[in-house]
């Protein structure tokens, strides 16, 4: 996984005139909200939790200069299907207009080439503990859904990497988990996961 944003987003915000929607004295607002994470805490597997997901209240003020947000594309984010919901805002923060975007790759895009989308709504799932499937002895398991938490032997296990307690794990994609210890004959993972 990118240690970095891998996405780059410009945006020129001008008005139906050509002239800039903003200025350093009355500015024009960029907010940018991540969505359709489902409840689930989202995170760039194996580098970070995303743990501000949205802009507000500190919107990107546009003072008449071409903004650049690096972002994280949505290929990389868990769970699977989050899209980025953009708005542009006048001096009173009033909404002018929004619209949702999926990001993917490494890439610099401008707003005004970057093409909508329509979200799909989250398919209802249930949250469930189930068994995953891996080799015992073994460090790689598969849960049958997004993993929220793991189990080993009926004990939840502390999410992370290698530097933290001997009993842990970090997910590598949304439904991979990769254990920092070896399971034994006998042993059970099992995880609490949307199903």
């Amino acid at each position: 996984m990118p240690l970095t944003p891998q996405i780059t987003l410009t945006a020129t915000l001008l008005d139906y005139s050509g002239a800039a929607l903003g200025t350093a004295a009355t500015p024009a607002y960029l907010r940018i909200a991540l969505a359709g994470y489902r409840g689930v805490l989202p995170c760039v597997p194996g580098t970070a939790m995303v743990g501000k997901v949205t802009s507000w209240p500190g919107d990107i003020p546009y003072v008449g200069t071409q903004l650049t947000v690096p972002l994280w594309g949505n290929d990389v984010i868990t769970p699977a299907g989050t899209w980025y919901s953009i708005s542009v805002l006048d001096a009173n923060k009033n909404v002018l207009q929004t619209a949702a975007y999926q990001f993917t790759g490494t890439q610099t895009i401008d707003l005004s080439n970057a093409t909508p989308i329509v979200p799909n709504p989250p398919t209802p799932s249930t949250l469930q503990y189930l068994p995953c499937t891996g080799a015992v002895p073994g460090t790689a398991y598969v849960a049958p859904g997004q993993v929220l938490m793991v189990f080993y032997n009926g004990v939840a296990l502390t999410p992370g990497g290698l530097s933290l307690p001997t009993l842990s794990y970090t997910l590598t994609a949304g439904t991979q988990i990769a254990l920092n210890f070896t399971t034994e004959t006998g042993d059970l993972i099992y995880a609490l996961c949307f199903a």
